[in-house]
């Protein structure tokens, strides 16, 4: 047991769950009192935007955390070669963000309704700085994430007293955003300091060529990813065009409380896709023999977390946001299972598909989900109320994305030999 508790991968695994708990514990101990602050109105605008920024966020990702990581996880003991490859995605990513600060100035300054909030859209593009700055995939491809549990410790409760200090009422909403975001660019900013100290990568200054190949290894990752993640975003902007900032807030207190419960998926994704990846390479045997005993162990925590969301949604709805949302019990209850199907996929999508090569394939389901998406989206949104209607919609995308990955890994595992990725 001992030696299981010092493996690194049960350390990384662990330092991950501390990141991502105070990541988005601090957010949860902090909604109470924004709920109550601030209007339905402001609180609804603050997620609008934040959402909207989801798309810059998706843009500056452009899938690093997964091509990134397994480059750096293969080249983990060649010095030269991981500067080489951490230099060339932070000049990638550094061009991607001034790309989608020019597109989101553009995007609100000629629509009508976004133009009296630039502002607040602004403030929201700190957070996509912040993920600039951070070079996660480099800790996650060198499984030395567990020497970063105080930057995000810091930068989150640093964020936290800073809205109870200083958000009083509602007129103050633009310094809420502004103190969320913000924790997010000083994460950014210590990560990328600690760089020099924690690894041996060095910024040397990349060919055209070299930035270029990494857009270009991305590409296909980007698209699944984007697609995946702009429907969400989307989904949110239709439901504030269709609706207004009040159905947005309902949808938002839920959709924050299952984004809490899926974004302890994370720490389990980028832990283990390195091991995995390296795995796949040495022996895919092995690689798909461990996946066989270890997913239901996996999974089984994420069913459990998601039964108690959908039983106790009144008490936690009541609790965290008071009785004038009360419309979000409903949302949260069609939301619940959403982070067991989350983790169910990634088993078959991250660990199998993208550790072993199978990129095409694993974008071909995503396109088809992406299509799902907005089937049922247009579906639903004009028969039913649309904060259900998108929930219902996210739901249905999760089921059929794990339902299809899981299905791939069964008729490609029945051969009797399993190739590994090149």
């Amino acid at each position: 047991m001992l030696q299981l508790i010092r493996h690194r991968l049960v350390k990384n695994t662990a330092a991950l769950m501390v990141v991502q708990i105070s990541g988005y514990a601090a957010p949860l101990l902090v909604l109470p009192y924004l709920s109550r602050v601030l209007s339905t109105e402001h609180f609804g605008l603050i997620a609008y935007a934040t959402s909207f920024n989801l798309y810059f966020m998706t843009l500056v990702d452009y899938g690093f955390n997964l091509t990134a990581t397994r480059r750096i996880a293969i080249n983990r003991d060649n010095p030269e070669k991981i500067s080489q490859i951490y230099s060339a995605v932070i000049a990638a990513k550094a061009l991607l963000t001034l790309l989608g600060l020019i597109i989101m100035l553009t995007v609100v300054l000629a629509t009508p309704k976004l133009r009296p909030n630039l502002l607040l859209f602004c403030i929201g593009y700190l957070a996509v700085i912040g993920d600039l700055l951070f070079p996660m995939w480099l800790f996650q491809g060198l499984q030395k994430m567990e020497n970063l549990i105080w930057r995000d410790l810091l930068a989150k409760v640093v964020s936290m007293g800073m809205v109870f200090a200083f958000v009083r009422k509602d007129g103050d909403y633009l310094w809420a955003a502004g103190f969320q975001a913000g924790s997010m660019l000083l994460a950014g900013i210590i990560g990328l300091i600690t760089v020099p100290l924690l690894t041996a990568a060095r910024f040397v200054v990349p060919s055209r060529e070299e930035v270029f190949e990494a857009l270009r290894e991305g590409w296909p990752v980007f698209l699944s990813t984007a697609a995946m993640s702009m429907s969400w975003a989307t989904n949110v902007l239709v439901l504030g065009l269709r609706s207004g900032p009040a159905d947005v807030a309902y949808y938002s207190a839920a959709f924050r409380l299952v984004s809490a419960a899926r974004l302890l998926v994370s720490p389990i994704v980028t832990a283990l896709y390195p091991h995995i990846s390296h795995m796949a390479v040495a022996s895919g045997q092995n690689a798909v023999a461990f996946l066989r005993r270890y997913a239901l162990i996996l999974a089984s925590p994420f069913l459990a977390g998601s039964v108690i969301l959908f039983v106790t949604a009144p008490l936690i709805i009541h609790v965290l946001f008071s009785a004038k949302y009360e419309p979000a019990i409903l949302l949260l209850r069609i939301m619940a299972f959403s982070p067991f199907l989350l983790v169910f996929q990634h088993i078959y999508s991250t660990f199998y598909m993208l550790a072993f090569g199978y990129q095409k394939e694993w974008s071909r389901i995503i396109m088809q989900a992406t299509i799902l998406n907005f089937v049922c989206l247009l579906s639903l949104i004009f028969t039913v109320w649309p904060p259900a209607a998108v929930s219902a919609t996210g739901l249905l995308v999760d089921l059929f994305s794990a339902v299809a990955t899981y299905r791939f890994f069964r008729r490609t595992t029945t051969a009797t030999t399993v190739m590994a990725a090149a």
